[in-house]
């Protein structure tokens, strides 16, 4: 399954962005209390939000960081992520944004557990990283919000303008950009470039809030909980009808090469297979950040069995797994020994 399209790719990340954002905040809710988990999200939103424009804006070749460019990119962000929106004005000075539909919020309403927490997190989450992001963004732009759907309203809305003070240093001949529709490569981009920075901003901040074994724990936690949502829909995308440890094999594959988990299939047959990770992205990501490589040695021993299984036993609990090998121990290959019982 080297050969990956787009769309499956796509279909891979798009699906499991916010499944991954939901069930760190679920799981550190159980562990810890919902106010911790409520703090650390603002923390982590603040910080992605702030890699997300830049990376949008480098995307879109964006030079400057005037009012039509700040439209440009967070409107490409939510066509991106699957917001609903009216811009019912865009000058270099004003601008107004409905929302009519808000993806988190639709997760919120899918869950009934969930319900009550949508008015805390428009007014504890939403409304600050926004204000945050924006003053980061350009200091003479701000914003004013008096609707949210969240909170009852049918709409929300984000009235941005420029103080009558700060207006002179804009020109007033100013680029309009129009409301941009996105490409499978434009969400790909998205996706792919920021679901590991979500997950990695989860555990950085999880840990400077707590400390290393909790953060550690959350980590397992979620990734288990993730994967065997993972596993289903793969098994269903792959039309995937029995759970033989071919079939195993089959969906690991597919996961591993969208993950970047880039990997040799030795052997396969009916009571054994043996795959050998080459490249592992998120210890790549650890090593680019020196303040992490101090925790390779742990995610290696002690995250990376647990969380293949619980979904290995409800895949097919005659399936077993043996590890010998690990890059973060310093092996030149993660090796996975798969056998039938």
């Amino acid at each position: 399954m080297n050969n990956l399209t787009v769309d499956d790719k796509l279909f891979f990340f798009e699906r499991n962005f916010f499944t991954l954002d939901g069930l760190w905040m679920i799981e550190t809710e159980k562990e810890i209390n919902w106010n911790v988990a409520l703090k650390i999200d603002l923390v982590v939103w603040k910080k992605f939000l702030n890699i997300i424009v830049r990376r949008i804006k480098e995307y879109l070749n964006i030079n400057t960081n005037n009012l039509p460019d700040l439209i440009e990119i967070l409107t490409f962000r939510w066509s991106v992520e699957g917001w609903k929106y009216e811009i019912m004005q865009n000058s270099f000075d004003k601008a107004t944004v409905i929302i009519n539909r808000c993806p988190y919020k639709s997760a919120m309403d899918r869950n009934p557990e969930r319900h009550e927490k949508a008015p805390l997190i428009c007014k504890e989450m939403c409304m600050p990283f926004y204000q945050h992001i924006i003053k980061s963004f350009n200091p003479m732009i701000n914003i004013q919000r008096t609707k949210f759907m969240g909170l009852g309203d049918n709409v929300c809305d984000f009235n941005f303008f420029i103080e009558q003070s700060s207006k002179e240093k804009f020109e007033n001949k100013q680029i309009v950009y129009p409301m941009r529709k996105v490409s499978k490569n434009d969400k790909l981009f998205y996706f792919e470039r920021n679901f590991k920075t979500l997950d990695g901003l989860w555990v950085i901040e999880t840990e400077n809030e707590t400390n290393w074994e909790t953060a550690l724990k959350l980590d397992i936690i979620v990734w288990q909980n993730l994967y065997q949502i993972i596993f289903r829909r793969v098994k269903k995308y792959l039309k995937v009808e029995t759970n033989s440890l071919k079939d195993l094999i089959e969906i690991l594959s597919f996961i591993w090469n969208c993950e970047g988990n880039y990997h040799d299939i030795i052997t396969v047959n009916d009571n054994e297979a043996i795959i050998n990770i080459n490249t592992c992205p998120y210890i790549a990501a650890m090593e680019r950040n020196k303040e992490r490589r101090n925790r390779i040695s742990s995610i290696c021993k002690d995250m990376c069995i647990p969380y293949l299984q619980p979904v290995i036993k409800d895949f097919n609990p005659k399936i077993r797994l043996k590890r010998t090998k690990f890059i973060g121990l310093e092996d030149n290959v993660c090796d996975f020994y798969f056998t039938i019982e």
